[in-house]
This record gives C-alpha cells, sequence and structure tokens, in this order.
C-alpha cells in the first residue's frame, strides 16, 4: 500500500507536463501526473507566492531520490515555528 509523503521544495523550472524541483540535496523532474498536491506559500522577502513542497506517493518520492520532510506539521506552533 502507497502513501502520501509531503517534500520540501523549490521548483527550478515548469513545464505543461512536469516540475523540476529541489530538496536541497538533489534536483528531479516530477510528472504533474504524480503530484497529489502542490503546495504555495508567500516567500520573503517580497511575500511572491511560490510552490514551497509537494506531495506525492511514496514510491514516487523514492524514484526520484527525493527526501520526504521530516517535520510533522502537527507540532507547528501558531506563528509557524517549530514545537
Amino acid at each position: 500500500m502507497s502513501t502520501l509523503v509531503k517534500i520540501n521544495v523549490k521548483v527550478v523550472n515548469r513545464t505543461d507536463l512536469a516540475i523540476l524541483v529541489n530538496d536541497g540535496r538533489r534536483e528531479a523532474w516530477v510528472p504533474l501526473s504524480q503530484v497529489d498536491e502542490e503546495i504555495e506559500e508567500p516567500t520573503p522577502p517580497l511575500g511572491i507566492v511560490a510552490t514551497t513542497a509537494i506531495v506525492v506517493q511514496d514510491w514516487v518520492a523514492t524514484e526520484k531520490g527525493l527526501q520526504p520532510s521530516q517535520q510533522d506539521d502537527a507540532t507547528m506552533d501558531l506563528f509557524g515555528g517549530e514545537a
């Protein structure tokens, strides 16, 4: 059974069919058909909205060599900092 994983990324490039992401360790092309969700947030200093994470099946992350986020979103405080 496959599970969903969240990967914190920076989007390097985008086409109609895929996105090139960097997880801080490596870059990989991920087909948009395999991305369950793109998480977008404002990024400093200008507050431009950008994709900061993607949610994919764990096998996609493994195949692409991308590192799932180790941070548990349930432990974040109200101001977005770590608990």
